[in-house]
């Protein structure tokens, strides 16, 4: 662990316990960071590409600000 001084010092400072949730916490990051070649990437380019939808960026604007201000009357 040469490469990395300031870990290996950080670690030695650290108590049992917070290594092993350290421990849990890198496996976590493993799981997350992960690339699996064995599963296909999805491509939803044209998903809905024969489905007639004429909606503009204004349109889902004023529907933000429509439930925006729904849901602070909501809450007032």
């Amino acid at each position: 662990m040469a490469k990395y001084p300031e870990l290996e010092s950080a670690l030695r400072t650290l108590p049992p316990a917070a290594r092993r949730e350290l421990l849990d916490f890198l496996g976590y990051l493993q799981y997350k960071y992960r690339i699996d070649a064995s599963r296909p990437e999805v491509c939803l380019g044209g998903l809905w590409a024969d489905i007639e939808f004429d909606v503009t960026d204004d349109d889902v604007r004023a529907l933000r600000q429509r439930i925006s201000r729904q849901a602070q009357d909501a809450v007032q």
